[in-house]
């Protein structure tokens, strides 16, 4: 039963999604509230990308997701939304463009579309879950299973600590990832430096 729902919900994302062209999914927490900097920095983040022509991907909710597809909005650019329902719990922000409302409840579905319709991803900010999606997308191109795509890292001093780890823990101390491994992760500072990135690296 439940692959039978992932495999329907892979078949009704893709077919909302599969003429939005090249695609950026942002990746970040639910829980950073508005009139704070990160959610203003999430705003810039959406309107920069979708000025550049990319579709913006978001996991549809609150916090600086909403930022993100609020900015993605306000830019004329094409704002999608993959959005989870629980049950009991269905939250998503206002700002995704409906005919882009991808209502999912296959967590492994949803990520499986972030995976195959991204061009690129960012990670702003966030906890638990952000991090869970990074290191599953950073998995899965190591081992091949998905095409290698810039990873960027936006908010520098926030994931600093991240990158270090990687570089002096895991690669240089423990050598359980090869150098190869972090040429495709990016930090970034602002969403304009994130937008060239993108454009350089694909």
């Amino acid at each position: 039963m439940k692959n039978d729902t992932y495999k329907a919900e892979i078949s009704l994302g893709k077919s909302m999604l599969g003429g939005i062209g090249k695609s950026v999914a942002v990746l970040c927490s639910s829980s950073i509230k508005e009139d704070t900097p990160h959610y203003d920095k999430g705003v810039e983040t959406g309107y920069a990308l979708g000025l550049a022509g990319y579709a913006v991907i978001t996991g549809g909710g609150p916090g600086l997701m909403e930022a993100v597809n609020k900015g993605a909005q306000q830019s004329g650019g094409k704002s999608v939304g993959m959005c989870m329902k629980f049950p009991g719990v269905f939250i998503q922000n206002e700002y995704i463009d409906p005919q882009y409302n991808v209502v999912l409840t296959n967590m492994a579905a949803r990520k499986q579309l972030f995976w195959d319709m991204a061009t690129a991803f960012v990670a702003l900010p966030g906890g638990y879950g952000t991090l869970d999606e990074i290191t599953e997308c950073m998995t899965l191109m190591q081992m091949g299973i998905i095409k290698r795509r810039p990873i960027i890292l936006q908010d520098a001093e926030f994931w600093k600590p991240f990158v270090s780890w990687l570089r002096n823990e895991l690669l240089a101390e423990y050598k359980v990832i090869k150098d190869d491994d972090l040429s495709y992760i990016h930090l970034s500072a602002t969403p304009q430096e994130t937008v060239e990135i993108i454009k350089k690296s694909i």
